[in-house]
């Protein structure tokens, strides 16, 4: 009875090996989820700030002056995982725009340095109708940490930074879509932006 069950089983184990086919393996290429945008839709943000521009409706601003007359805000995306970090410092003769815009590009720099960056390009921002003065920052790389920087001035009262982050590890890779589409807002921002 065991060599029938033995010969049973050894016979439907060739009879299933000789039905397999063997397929061609392939491996599948590394994909991303689909990240659903929203349409773009802004409105203005006019407060006790000395400056106005507008912003997402999709984002949300919290912001708090300090006692030197410097204030701190963020324009936070929640869907996004997105945070458009922004310090303003009123220019007086401490804080001179030279050295502000200066400490910009050594912040820049040290990105490079680092070797997280593969590349940086940047755009001068020069209306003197608006009196707006500046540089953006589109910074490239697998894990660079701020893709996007940007700082504007009047060149005379007014300075304004501002450092895009995510609230987890970057891979920019995959986060290119709303990179280019938080990059559409803060156009939006720059395009919009008066001073008081």
């Amino acid at each position: 009875m065991r060599y029938n069950i033995f010969f049973l089983l050894v016979f439907l184990f060739m009879v299933g090996a000789c039905g397999w086919h063997e397929q061609d393996i392939t491996p599948k290429p590394r994909g991303y989820f689909r990240i659903s945008l929203p349409q773009h839709q802004y409105r203005k943000l006019d407060t006790l700030l000395p400056f106005s521009f507008n912003y997402s409706v999709w984002a949300t601003c919290d912001y708090a002056f300090r006692e030197d007359g410097w204030c701190k805000f963020d324009i936070s995306y929640p869907a996004l995982g997105a945070e458009l970090n922004m310090t303003y410092i009123p220019l007086t003769h401490d804080t001179l725009l030279r050295n502000l815009a200066v400490q910009e590009e050594k912040m820049v720099r040290f990105h490079v340095d680092k070797g997280k960056v593969d590349d940086v390009q940047f755009s001068y921002i020069d209306d003197t109708e608006q009196q707006l003065y500046g540089r953006l920052y589109d910074i490239y790389g697998l894990r660079a940490a701020t893709p996007l920087q940007f700082w504007l001035t009047d060149s005379t009262k007014h300075y304004l930074r501002a450092t895009l982050y995510f609230t987890f590890a970057p891979n920019n890779d995959s986060l290119q879509p709303v990179i280019e589409y938080l990059r559409d807002d803060v156009m939006e921002l720059i395009r919009t932006m008066q001073w008081k």
